[in-house]
């Protein structure tokens, strides 16, 4: 896994954010992680981000792995912030190539049941996530059962090493 994010402070303190956030999945969305990504966005516009700048600085993506998490993240941040550019979130997949300063990443894994086997069946999957953050690297999600798989245990004792837990 390449953590390309710079061993620096960034605007909110630490350059790596773990946040746990468990919630349930509700038609295979995770709400609560909703609720955690838009109060994320606040306090990082408040600390200086921006949602759209033409010169990409400062700016915030959103990331997930899963295509309903990220429909239902775009409803709620283009609901509450119109201005939320449609390429500033999306699947690991469509962020392939591009590059924020913040990326926050929304795994929608909570219950101990949930599979952890296509967020860890390949390392690039999350090496793509991280990579994508210039400065600031934030996972969302229920860390505890995050930590039961391979790659995605690594990224969060990495996190806890050289980050921030919240």
């Amino acid at each position: 896994m390449l953590i390309k994010t710079e061993p620096k402070a960034s605007q909110l303190g630490a350059n790596l954010i773990g946040c746990n956030v468990k919630g349930k999945l509700e038609n295979n969305v995770n709400w609560a992680e909703v609720d955690a990504v838009e109060a994320l966005i606040e306090e990082l516009l408040a600390a200086g981000y921006c949602l759209n700048s033409t010169d990409f600085d400062n700016t915030i993506g959103v990331i997930s792995p899963y295509r309903r998490q990220v429909d239902a993240l775009t409803q709620r941040l283009k609901s509450r912030w119109s201005d939320f550019s449609p390429k500033s979130i999306g699947t690991v997949h469509t962020f392939q190539g591009g590059q924020k300063s913040v990326i926050i990443f929304s795994t929608r894994q909570c219950q101990p049941t949930d599979s952890l086997w296509f967020i860890n069946r390949r390392s690039n999957l999350l090496n793509v996530a991280v990579s994508r953050a210039r400065e600031l690297f934030i996972l969302v999600g229920n860390l505890g059962r995050i930590s039961e798989g391979g790659y995605t245990r690594d990224l969060v004792e990495y996190i806890k090493e050289f980050g921030e837990m919240r």
